[in-house]
């Protein structure tokens, strides 16, 4: 055991000794240092109390911790993740590795740990937390993975500030999982979805702005997709009253450039629908759409809306929108700045029926179909025309253009016109002339696999040099007229022959009790012997017959 450390004044034994009551004559009480004993007892009562008290504070640390948090699965990366430094100053690639951290250490806690983080890091901070580019995600994985209490939690606090949140882009994603999770999960927030159902379904002028903002129109959208039945009837019946329909308030979505979006998502969800009631709403929708195309194509938003008809709607609907509506109007529709676009939707997603009659609603006369080669922007759904012409079209669209051409009639646009359609003219004849040639030498490649496949087979029949030459012919012959036939009444025909088969020629395979054994019992080794003696007897036959055929025309 290490000495004492000694202070220098009493270095000398005999000067300690004097500063002893005893040593010195006082007459003061003596001290616990006059008996060793007591001295010892001392200093080991002391050293326990401090012992009892070290183990009196951890175990009070350890009752904490276990009260908060954590007793032996704490994992130090779950409080150390959502420590992470996340100012603005760092990186895009550190804030967008710490966010990922943060949802994958969330993701993969327990429920205690999931407490501890929920009440420590995010709680305080909701509003906040949805407006941050990168810890958005946070709130999102808690609403995926999280317990019901903190779902919960969030949704009320995002709803008491929907006004300010819903026009955020960060916010708006939050409340588009949180819709997501409440639907998905009704029971868990039945509250908070019929706040939010009363809300989306209100007819007021605060729902207006919404329908119209840039951001805030994406939760109108994830309504349509996710809603279901009478919510979204009664939703559908809001919106529709904003839609190609007469209303005192004159506000129109069809021609808004993000109320448009809506009117798509409507055109989306129209299939996915089964509700009776709802699917008609929304036919009628669609339908108002199409009636007023002739006024849509030419709008610089609208115009999608009719697009999103061609591309994705209904056959039913792009049937009454082509007939009725686009090829009547497809001459002046192509001359419009965005007009033009749907001309090109119309070519592309029309059937070969519907680009017949466009080719003859375009070829009226050779003045209309001048003008549009022409035009700085028909140009554009001209060329889209020829590529999806027949063959036969095609030689008459370069033969006009030839003709105009030769004629200087074509200007800037109609020479591009020009020369695309000669270039993807001869493009695709040269693919046709590649493919042709490929054709060929893979019927080339068969035909020799077949005549090698048929020599070797006649080299088995005879050594004789005149039998094999007979045998070779025939054998070509066969296998250009009767292979495929023999192939497929083959089986048939070994069950006929079977009993005569083992009777006659091989009577090792024929059983006492006079029964034929079935071919499907047969092992693989009988069922080759069979089928060698099949063929050998078959050729033998033929060859027979052609020599009987040769005798009789000498």
């Amino acid at each position: 055991m290490s000495q004492p450390y000694v202070p220098q004044e009493f270095n000398k034994e005999d000067e300690e000794l004097k500063c002893h009551p005893s040593q010195s004559g006082s007459t003061a009480t003596p001290t616990l240092f006059e008996n060793a004993n007591a001295a010892k007892a001392f200093s080991t009562a002391f050293f326990e109390d401090q012992l009892h008290q070290e183990d009196d504070l951890f175990d009070e640390i350890n009752q904490q911790l276990n009260q908060v948090l954590i007793n032996d699965t704490q994992r130090p990366s779950l409080v150390s993740a959502f420590q992470a430094d996340m100012s603005s100053y760092l990186s895009h690639e550190k804030l967008t590795k710490n966010s990922r951290k943060m949802q994958l250490e969330y993701q993969n806690a327990n429920l205690k740990e999931k407490e501890y983080v929920f009440n420590t890091f995010v709680r305080a901070d909701i509003e906040n937390i949805s407006l941050d580019k990168y810890k958005h995600f946070l709130l999102e994985k808690i609403l995926e993975v999280g317990p019901p209490s903190h779902k919960n939690i969030i949704l009320d606090r995002i709803f008491q500030s929907i006004n300010k949140l819903i026009k955020d882009l960060y916010a708006c994603k939050v409340m588009q999982k949180g819709l997501e999770v409440m639907i998905s999960h009704p029971n868990d927030s039945p509250q908070q979805l019929e706040k939010y159902l009363n809300f989306i379904h209100s007819d007021t002028p605060q729902m207006k702005k919404i329908y119209v903002d840039k951001i805030a129109n994406q939760i109108i959208q994830k309504s349509l997709e996710v809603l279901e039945g009478n919510h979204l009837y009664k939703l559908l019946q809001v919106v529709s009253k904003y839609v190609l329909n007469n209303n005192n308030e004159k506000f129109e979505l069809s021609t808004d450039q993000y109320g448009c979006l809506i009117v798509n998502k409507i055109i989306d969800i129209y299939p996915k629908l089964f509700d009776v009631q709802t699917k008609t709403l929304c036919n009628e929708i669609i339908t108002r759409a199409i009636e007023n195309s002739s006024g849509l194509t030419r709008r610089q938003y609208a115009n999608y809306i009719i697009q999103s008809i061609l591309e994705k709607g209904q056959e039913v609907h792009k049937r009454l929108l082509m007939d009725q509506y686009l090829i009547k109007d497809f001459i002046p529709m192509s001359m419009d700045k965005y007009g033009s676009n749907v001309a090109e939707k119309a070519i592309v997603y029309g059937g070969s029926q519907w680009r017949q009659r466009l080719w003859e609603e375009v070829t009226v006369s050779e003045s209309s179909f001048k003008r549009l080669v022409n035009d700085q922007f028909a140009n554009y759904p001209i060329q889209r025309l020829f590529e999806y012409l027949d063959q036969p079209l095609r030689q008459e669209y370069l033969a006009l253009l030839n003709k105009f051409s030769d004629n200087n009639q074509l200007n800037n646009h109609g020479q591009i016109v020009q020369k695309f359609a000669q270039a993807n003219y001869n493009v695709k004849r040269y693919t046709q002339k590649i493919l042709q040639t490929e054709k060929n030498k893979q019927i080339k490649n068969s035909q020799k696999n077949q005549n090698q496949k048929s020599q070797t087979k006649s080299q088995n029949i005879t050594n004789n040099p005149q039998k094999q030459q007979q045998s070779d012919n025939g054998l070509k012959q066969m296998q250009q007229e009767q292979f495929q036939v023999m192939m497929m009444q083959q089986m048939m025909y070994y069950q006929q022959q079977q009993q005569l088969l083992l009777q006659k020629q091989m009577p090792q395979l024929y059983y006492q009790d006079q029964n034929y054994l079935h071919y499907g019992a047969m092992n693989q080794e009988q069922q080759m012997m069979m089928f060698r003696w099949q063929q050998q007897q078959q050729q033998q036959q033929y060859i027979f017959n052609q020599n009987m055929n040769q005798k009789n025309g000498q």
